[in-house]
């Protein structure tokens, strides 16, 4: 299948629903600055992003230098987003961050391999830029539980392949909910904005509900980097057509089972994110929310 050309700015026809999501070929080659120590190969042959990490941890650095480190990223493919993930993009395994009072894995008794990836606090090499359905057409095990660290083999091989890669992905807000009153176990229950997560519902296309929706979710441990990250950010970007660019990790989230179809089309999400933008209709431009006053 041919893959569609994007433009920066962003396409309303709607987007490509057949297929799997899933591609076994080539990631695209993209200049990765070498100020983040990375190469590629330019005589044809594939780029290959490094399977060593960056050493970028948001836990040693300032907010203007997670900032910084953020926009240093390249994003791979966005001017053209892959229609299918590539199952050899980097899939750097995550750190071991902590919050004071709650260590990597969480609470105590939770599924401490689900929640280290949530609570990941270190920066990828790139991100792979990808249309919205490579994202909710990916399979996952429909028959495993909500406890990852209860599944079996076959069920976690089936999303070994793509688990973890640095995507980027552009959605519209449809339904914006903050964790503030809700403890999760990633968080050791804590509550109150700084200590709790975002759960921002992307759709592919404007006026699609959020049955369609994506989850997408920022953290504590990487959201008290970014002091413009405030809930009133997002707020005002639902049901509007203003759309939303996101970058993070990409994760199977197998506790939201009971939100199917209601909250949201897929248990994969993109979290923890790294970065937010907002295409502003209006101006036909880009804006970071880092950047926003």
């Amino acid at each position: 299948m041919p893959k569609k050309t994007v433009p920066e700015r962003p396409p309303h026809a709607k987007p490509h629903r057949a297929g799997g999501g899933v591609k076994g070929g080539h990631a695209a080659a993209a200049m990765l600055p070498v100020a983040l120590g990375l190469a590629m190969k330019l005589n044809g042959s594939p780029v290959t992003l490094p399977s060593a990490p960056t050493g970028l941890d948001v836990q040693t650095m300032t907010p203007a230098a997670t900032i910084a480190a953020d926009k240093a990223i390249p994003r791979i493919g966005l001017d053209a987003p892959a229609s299918e993930l590539d199952q050899n993009w980097e899939k750097p395994a995550p750190n071991q961050s902590s919050l004071p009072g709650c260590p990597w894995f969480g609470a105590e008794k939770s599924d401490k391999i689900t929640n280290q990836r949530k609570n990941r606090t270190d920066l990828p090499s790139g991100y792979h830029a990808v249309e919205f359905s490579a994202l909710t057409d990916l399979d996952w095990p429909h028959e495993a539980t909500t406890r990852r660290d209860k599944w079996t083999s076959d069920q976690l091989a089936q999303i070994a392949p793509f688990e973890g890669e640095a995507i980027t992905v552009t959605g519209f807000v449809v339904a914006f909910r903050p964790q503030g009153k809700s403890g999760e176990s990633p968080n050791c229950g804590e509550k109150g904005e700084p200590n709790t997560d975002w759960h921002i519902a992307l759709v592919g296309e404007f006026g699609d509900k959020e049955p369609e929706a994506m989850v997408v979710e920022t953290t504590p441990r990487i959201k008290q980097h970014h002091p413009n990250w405030v809930p009133a950010a997002l707020e005002s970007l639902k049901g509007t057509e203003d759309s939303v660019r996101v970058s993070g990790y990409l994760l199977l989230d197998p506790v939201h089972k009971g939100h199917l179809g209601k909250y949201r089309r897929t248990l994969w999400e993109i979290h923890p994110i790294h970065r937010i933008e907002v295409f502003k209709k209006s101006e036909l431009v880009w804006r970071d929310i880092d950047d926003q006053s």
